[in-house]
């Protein structure tokens, strides 16, 4: 499990900027490979296999993030905070007992996990390469998918199957290798769709990460950028952006990921509920402490630290992509307060921001807007 944002990361907890310690490590190797007279596609060569080559699950920039960069913990400020899984976003799902929790990093002003930068050098050279016709990793690519559907088989005890699925892998090697097949036209969108939903993605962890594929994106124009450097130093700064963070590129999952996610979300974080009328003035500005109550999500208002006599009931219907994945959530029910009540409906935009409008009486409309926000 490789997918965290600053969602994981503690109020207590102080990230410092770790682009120089990257820049400087990139810029060491790429100085020593200039000096043995290592130049373009090599120079690429030698970068991803000492930056994105993984034998293991991790790419080796990612372990050494998690064994170089000192380590940040409440009170004493760092450049890596490794979370505990089962005080984050994924407990109680499939992944809340991972061993390979990505490091959160801050990196040129951005929150992160530390896979970003694995996907970066690991999945932009497959990228870069395919780009210019080649695919270099086709074997390692058919190793790492057959291989999960040989565990998924195992998980669902279809043992039958798993000599035929990595008979299969074999057979796509071997044609490859003797020219009996080629590799089909390029298409970098559903290149990164099938790796998401595939291998470093759904059939994993359960989750869809935009914010990987825009590490991989970014990672293709590094690759380009190395192979035409003549001279001088090259930054992450010029390929990191907000992008990389999956509290802004959201994350969509799996059913029984993203259901288990949204209660974790509500149950665990501390919402603010503002309620406005349609003159803007601010009718409600409330703390939330939110208990689940069967298949509602009933959040008692606090104002000024004290309970009031207000109260939200709302029921989740998820909101899904075409492949269905969670990709959201709207909140259906009712609020009172102060002797008013109506219904309302909220929807996310984001995992710390769901707006919508709320009504009197049976209406959740009329009323003006209301807004649950972390």
């Amino acid at each position: 499990m490789a997918e965290v944002d600053d969602d994981a990361l503690p109020a207590n907890v102080k990230l410092m900027d770790c682009l120089s310690e990257l820049d400087n490590l990139l810029n060491l190797h790429i100085s020593q490979a200039r000096r043995d007279g290592i130049t373009g596609d090599d120079l690429v060569e030698r970068i991803f296999e000492l930056f994105g080559d993984a034998a293991q699950i991790d790419a080796p920039i990612e372990t050494w993030i998690k064994k170089q960069l000192p380590k940040a913990s409440p009170g004493t400020p760092g450049k890596q905070y490794q979370a505990d899984p089962k005080k984050t976003k994924y407990r109680k799902t499939q992944n809340a007992g991972s061993s390979n929790f990505a490091s959160l990093i801050k990196c040129n002003g951005v929150l992160m996990g530390g896979d970003k930068v694995g996907h970066f050098f690991q999945l932009g050279y497959r990228i870069y390469h395919r780009q210019n016709g080649r695919n270099p990793t086709f074997a390692r690519e058919v190793i790492e998918d057959h291989s999960i559907a040989a565990w998924r088989a195992y998980k669902n005890y279809d043992l039958q199957h798993i000599p035929l699925i990595l008979d299969f892998g074999a057979k796509r090697i071997l044609h490859r290798k003797l020219g009996l097949t080629a590799p089909p036209k390029f298409m970098q969108k559903e290149w990164n769709h099938e790796k998401e939903m595939g291998s470093f993605g759904i059939r994993v962890t359960g989750v869809y990460s935009p914010a990987d594929i825009a590490a991989n994106n970014a990672g293709a124009k590094f690759y380009a950028a190395l192979a035409k450097l003549k001279g001088g130093k090259i930054s992450l700064a010029s390929y990191i952006d907000r992008s990389w963070n999956e509290s802004v590129n959201c994350n969509k999952y799996s059913t029984s990921v993203g259901t288990q996610v949204w209660e974790n979300l509500l149950l665990h974080r501390d919402w603010v509920f503002q309620m406005d009328t349609p003159a803007h003035d601010r009718k409600i500005n409330a703390k939330c402490k939110i208990t689940k109550n069967g298949n509602t999500f009933d959040a008692a208002l606090i104002i000024l630290d004290k309970p009031t006599d207000g109260k939200l009931s709302l029921s989740p219907v998820f909101k899904k992509t075409i492949k269905g994945l969670i990709e959201g959530v709207t909140l259906n029910g009712s609020w009172s307060y102060e002797g008013e009540s109506g219904q309302m409906t909220i929807t996310s935009s984001r995992e710390c921001w769901i707006k919508g409008t709320w009504g009197t009486g049976t209406s959740d409309r009329g009323g003006g807007s209301c807004l649950l926000f972390m």
